[in-house]
């Protein structure tokens, strides 16, 4: 078993390792097989603040889970995220970063424009640089600023990348940290320029904006001379205005030896080969996860670059609030007239307090009381609701709900024992969908489907779980009669498991638009998005791609690609196993061993980004304070 990159010291013990997935002799790649080390005593003295994931897409090469789980064998207490103008891997990371015991330092390199504002046009925007940036959120408020910032960039600033000018920056500045950055930011081109005056003058602009704790003076080495020039400017201006200096190592790829894979990873975005004498590459193989060692060795003479690296990450403490709810208010029409019948619907709501305890007290947990104050809050829509689903009733079921419940019944004993199933039936469901918060859930939904009915526009009859709920059908949400077919209300919404009902509604391709161009205009085009979706690289996309770099002919890339089984999802680790020919081809050709090698490191990130299908998220506020967002390309 071959461990690259580990380094043991004279009379010393290799650590204890766990062997993950190891592989059979007989397979080819057995060197390969990954490892995970037992982890050190949390190493609070250095903490890596700019770093790039997978979602800088085809320019990062470090797959979320892999850095997580290499910054936590280093001993590290806390990992940062910061991205090319994106968070797209925000919320993945928050939770990957927790699960390997790290603190998740959220944030973002943003491209900035050093003037007041962005040009109006493109041809004004052509004429203005893009710096680079680099933030972290220290609270939530620099969260939503940052937020703000990045969503601005890709909505409003757009010009080959998603910028910021400096008025927007200053108008949502407030709870986030900041940095000098790398070579391509503000103050470094100023002093690889010679124009220190200009850089100090910088400096002074940020520091105001930020405040001196806030704006951190960053210094890197990756053996690049332009960065070891200008250190003693940095340290200079970092002294005159009192400011903490960090070191940091601008993070592209996790491993040392991943540099190769990254290098091709840089060709896959500009359609260049390895080969090419002209194309982008990074000048140096150092931008990797370097321990604190290695960070010290090269900054061992400002040993307080390495410590303020855990000060910084002390600064931060966002956490995102997974599970709340942001559903909007359904809004009448303001000439709306209808009955409100509260009487029976007071009783609707002492059913599900009925219901709500004959649970909690079974848990042996407090029951519930609902208040005046409840009783008002449910009604505001609530009301309306019933009143919808009472005309409905009558035209699906031929069943009057009031006269059912002034005893009115038919004579004829099946109708009367329908006529109560109904209304008893609607009642429970009622009830419930009320007391679990969904009432404007249900009267969003019916609203937009009543709008596309119309105007003609042809609608599906209803998928999902949601098909078992009679109030869904009676409102016309759905065409499924779940008394006909036998279905469970209880398998859309019951209270031991409370989710958000499941209406999978479909609407005539030509017209889908105009659907989704109503509830923008009705909600607020601000508060209401599609959802973006992410490609990767499948096991037998990257040997094409790659075999593509390495200048492979087609014919032989393809046959390659084609010695992966066609199984959905697999892996290369688990093509090689299984695959014979392929084996026999990684031992016999140094190409498609590098190829497969390669890959390993590569599969699994993200290669682009798309539209869900047919999702769109509704809230009740602008998206931005929530989430950020992106236009869809074209």
């Amino acid at each position: 078993i071959h461990l690259e990159g580990v380094r043991f010291s004279e009379n010393t013990s290799p650590p204890a390792v766990v062997v993950a997935g190891f592989a059979p002799p007989a397979n080819p790649l057995s060197r390969l097989t990954l490892f995970t080390f037992v982890p050190v005593a949390k190493d609070r003295e250095f903490v890596h603040l700019h770093v790039h994931t997978d979602y800088s897409l085809l320019d990062g090469c470090s797959r979320i889970d892999r850095l997580c789980d290499r910054a936590s064998e280093l001993g590290m207490k806390a990992v940062s995220i910061t991205d090319h103008g994106v968070l797209f891997g925000l919320a993945d990371f928050f939770k990957k970063a927790n699960k390997a015991g790290l603190k998740p330092l959220l944030g973002c390199e943003i491209y900035l424009v050093y003037e007041a504002k962005l040009g109006e046009t493109n041809p004004e925007r052509a004429k203005q640089k893009s710096y680079h940036m680099g933030l972290l959120a220290r609270n939530m408020e620099g969260y939503r600023n940052l937020t703000k910032l990045v969503s601005y960039g890709h909505t409003e600033g757009f010009y080959r990348n998603p910028r910021v000018d400096m008025t927007m920056l200053e108008q949502h500045s407030d709870g986030l940290i900041a940095f000098s950055g790398c070579l391509a930011a503000v103050i470094p081109q100023f002093l690889m320029a010679g124009q220190y005056d200009k850089a100090r003058e910088a400096c002074g602009r940020f520091v105001e904006l930020f405040g001196r704790e806030f704006f951190i003076i960053e210094l890197m080495d990756h053996g690049i001379k332009e960065q070891q020039d200008i250190i003693p400017d940095l340290l200079k201006l970092a002294q005159e205005f009192r400011l903490k200096v960090v070191a940091t190592n601008d993070v592209h790829y996790v491993l040392d030896s991943d540099w190769q894979p990254h290098d091709a990873l840089l060709c896959i975005q500009t359609g260049a080969k390895l080969g090419d004498e002209k194309r982008m590459r990074y000048d140096s193989n150092q931008f990797y996860l370097k321990s604190r060692e290695e960070m010290e060795k090269a900054f061992g003479e400002v040993p307080e670059s390495i410590t303020n690296t855990s000060a910084v990450a002390e600064m931060c403490d966002v956490k995102l609030p997974f599970g709340e709810d942001h559903y909007p208010v359904f809004e009448k029409p303001i000439e709306l007239k209808y009955d409100e019948d509260k009487e029976h619907f007071d009783k609707i709501l002492d059913l599900y307090a009925v219901k709500k305890n004959e649970i909690l007290t079974r848990d042996g947990k407090e029951p519930i009381t609902i208040t005046d104050e409840d009783r008002k809050r449910h009604q505001a829509n609530g009301l309306y609701l019933f009143e919808l689903c009472k005309e409905g009733l009558q035209e699906r079921y031929g069943v009057d709900y009031n006269a059912v419940r002034r005893g009115e019944l038919p004579t004829d004993e099946l109708a009367k024992a329908e006529a109560l199933k109904v209304a008893d039936q609607l009642d429970y469901e009622l009830a419930i969908i009320i007391g679990t918060g969904f009432c404007d859930y249900f009267l969003i939904v019916w609203d937009f489907i009543d709008w596309a009915r119309q105007k003609g526009i042809p609608v599906g009859p209803g998928r999902g779980s949601g098909a078992g709920c009679m109030v869904a059908y009676v409102l016309k949400i759905t065409d499924v009669d779940p008394f006909r077919f036998g279905l469970l209300f209880e398998r859309m919404l019951n209270l031991e498991r409370v989710s958000p009902p499941d209406f999978d509604v479909d609407f005539c391709m030509r017209r889908r638009d105009d659907v989704v161009n109503y509830v923008r205009d009705k909600y607020g085009r601000d508060r209401v998005a599609n959802i973006i979706t992410f490609g990767t690289f499948g096991a037998k996309m990257i040997v094409r791609d790659l075999a593509r770099v390495n200048e492979i002919a087609f014919s032989d890339a393809d046959k390659i690609a084609k010695m992966v089984p066609d199984e959905l999802n697999i892996s290369l680790n688990d093509a090689v196993a299984k695959s014979p020919e392929l084996q026999s081809e990684v031992k016999t050709n140094p190409i498609a061993k590098k190829i497969i090698e390669h890959g390993l490191v590569i599969e699994g990130m993200v290669r682009n980004t798309g539209k869900h299908a047919c999702g769109v998220i509704i809230a009740d506020q602008p998206i931005t304070n929530l989430v950020p967002v992106t236009l869809q390309e074209g």
